[in-house]
């Protein structure tokens, strides 16, 4: 399915919405459920502001939900519990290629439509996917690792959920990209979802290589956890750091230099277009389309115009 820019499906919605009588408008009040993997992950925030900005936006009811932490069987049962309220449409993110493909059949066979946002399995019978290309995105990761350290060396590469389909791809794409050089060694570290932990596991590496030139996290969790460890050993200037997404721990400490950059992928525009997408599909059987969320390296020359946004949500 060919992709739509954010831009021409909000001018769309524009012409739709101005084009409604008031009564029209009012007749129907849809219900929609965005469910994510981890809601406990500060990632997820704007996700879930876009949301519901886009829910007011078109009067709908829109309710944020899911697991705390990541438990794919749990978020499977929130998602047939969305079914048997019979809602009117299901944004959710689907970070395993086949374990969703049972519940969003049965959603679509009772009339649910289903829009995959930030993790996806294509393979299901989603209708459409909203979010970043992760394995461009590892490229990405990975070629700002090259910028940073020319010469190669040791690095320490860190996921929080190993064999979440999302961040498995985005790990691909930096071992490639640094495996093209012949100059890199890594390790992957697999940390869960807990801060605490994370910082143990990424720390206990570290101490283990003392050859370790970076440390890079593929998601949210793991960034702010390498954040907090080059601040605490004071390792700014001696250890890189890069991370994923605009969260507030990370912004910061790429503006006192502790880390060198992270790649967002605009996740209000997930949530904003996934609800939106929903609602022109129940009103005007507008078919849902593919949108590409974007790749956006945030470095210290970028990071001080983007970081108030991020703070109320938006970025």
């Amino acid at each position: 399915m060919r992709h739509r820019s954010p831009g021409a499906l909000l001018l769309l919605l524009a012409i739709v919405l101005g084009a409604l009588p008031a009564r029209a408008a009012e007749a129907k009040r849809y219900k929609f459920v965005v469910i994510t993997h981890a809601t406990a992950v500060p990632f997820f925030v704007p996700v879930r502001k876009g949301a519901e900005d886009a829910g007011k936006l078109v009067g709908a009811e829109v309710v944020y939900t899911g697991p705390a932490g990541f438990d794919i069987q749990r978020q499977v049962e929130f998602m047939k519990s969305a079914i048997a309220q019979k809602v009117d449409g299901i944004a959710c993110t689907l970070p395993d290629p086949s374990a969703f493909n049972d519940v969003v059949a049965e959603a679509r066979a009772k009339g649910i439509p289903v829009i995959a946002i930030n993790a996806d399995a294509p393979k299901s019978e989603r209708m459409a996917y909203i979010g970043q290309g992760n394995y461009e995105a590892g490229r990405s990761m990975g070629e700002q690792i090259v910028k940073l350290l020319p010469n190669g060396g040791d690095v320490l590469l860190a996921i929080h959920t190993a064999g979440a389909e999302n961040l498995e791809a985005r790990i691909k794409g930096v071992k490639d990209v640094l495996d093209q050089t012949g100059k890199f060694k890594y390790r992957v570290v697999a940390t869960g979802t807990d801060l605490v932990k994370a910082e143990s596991l990424i720390g206990a590496a570290l101490q283990a290589n003392p050859n370790i030139k970076g440390m890079f996290g593929v998601e949210d969790v793991t960034g702010i956890a390498i954040g907090h460890i080059i601040e605490r050993e004071k390792l700014k200037g001696k250890v890189m750091g890069g991370g994923f997404d605009l969260v507030g721990e990370i912004l910061d400490a790429i503006q006192r230099g502790d880390m060198q950059f992270t790649i967002d992928q605009q996740p209000y525009l997930q949530g904003f277009q996934g609800v939106m997408e929903l609602y022109l599909n129940k009103k005007f059987a507008i078919a849902p389309a593919d949108i590409n969320t974007g790749i956006a390296p945030v470095t210290a020359a970028s990071v001080k115009a983007v970081k108030d946004l991020a703070a109320k949500g938006y970025r």
